[in-house]
């Protein structure tokens, strides 16, 4: 499975010799390179060492709780989904129901209702919501950028993932972030032209890269600003 989009920076060092990652609380996942090393190799480095990623952010994330306090929680006000151009505007109400219940009453208004005061079950429920949200928005994206390359899939999966904004299995089935939503169209459409190339490509050779080109000159920019995405999603999202 491809596993090309971790959130990373890259940090060229002149002593370095030979690639390697490393991750700590302030900087997350960095891969560190010589000088003159060639950035298209490091979506492979990653795919080598997925394992150990995941392993290594997991272990950040748990350390992370040591060192900065969590704000105080609060429902938002509005969602904008900067992905389909919508915002939604909270409405807010608190009853004697157990759970908490995220529910559209109108275009662009949201109603939370339930146990408010409850903020593991209002993420829960704002999470559930966007994953709907991210059903009816994203597959039909996937599947106008898909027809217009000529690549098809299988099928297409809605998840809430930590670490990749999609990938694509060797039996063709894409899997998309809800998180999405929160990215600018054009984010949107690189990430699942990406995907789209691996049905193609199942590597990150010339090949994989040359027909990315194809797609989406602006790869280069295109994969930089993904990278940094993951910054400015809500605190209930991540």
């Amino acid at each position: 499975m491809s596993e090309t989009l971790f959130q990373y920076s890259i940090r060229i060092s002149p002593k370095a010799k030979n690639p390697r990652l490393k991750v700590t609380i302030r900087d997350g996942l960095e891969v560190v390179v010589p000088k003159g090393y060639d950035h298209t190799k490091v979506p492979a480095l990653l795919d080598r060492k997925k394992h150990w990623i995941r392993a290594a952010l997991e272990r950040m994330e748990l350390n992370r709780k040591f060192f900065e306090p969590e704000p105080d929680w609060q429902l938002p006000t509005s969602i904008v989904l900067t992905a389909i151009g919508q915002e939604w505007h909270m409405e807010i109400r608190e009853s004697d129901y157990a759970k908490v219940v995220a529910r559209e009453i109108a275009p662009g208004r949201l109603l939370v209702f339930g146990n408010v005061k409850d903020e593991k079950a209002c993420i829960g429920a704002l999470r559930r919501w966007l994953l709907r949200r991210a059903k009816d928005s994203l597959i039909p994206m996937l599947e106008n950028v898909s027809e217009r390359m000529g690549l098809r899939f299988e099928r297409v999966f809605i998840k809430r993932q930590r670490t990749r904004w999609a990938s694509c299995s060797r039996n063709r089935a894409i899997s998309l972030n809800a998180k999405l939503l929160f990215l600018k169209p054009d984010l949107v459409e690189y990430s699942m032209i990406h995907e789209l190339c691996h049905i193609a490509e199942m590597n990150h050779s010339k090949n994989f890269w040359s027909l990315v080109r194809r797609h989406s000159p602006d790869y280069h920019n295109q994969d930089h600003r993904l990278r940094d995405a993951w910054k400015n999603l809500p605190r209930w999202a991540q």
